[in-house]
């Protein structure tokens, strides 16, 4: 892979982290002012959201850092 498409790739990882963050942030909304506030059911899917979002988060700020590694 050459620098350029090494390059491409961060930019697009980290526009995919920025995503799961708003979805995250949508979600902690929803289950502080939102309908979560009120039925059990949708706070413990925006629980789960929550987890699932943070995880694929920590997967790409690996995936991140290593290709920021391979870059020099």
């Amino acid at each position: 892979m050459d620098r350029e498409k090494k390059l491409q790739t961060l930019i697009k990882i980290d526009e995919s982290i920025k995503y799961y963050e708003k979805l995250i942030d949508d979600r902690v909304w929803s289950n502080e002012f939102g309908v979560g506030q009120v039925m059990q059911t949708i706070r413990q899917n925006n629980d789960h959201d929550i987890d699932i979002y943070t995880r694929c988060i920590v997967r790409l700020n690996d995936r991140f850092r290593k290709l920021v590694l391979k870059l020099k």
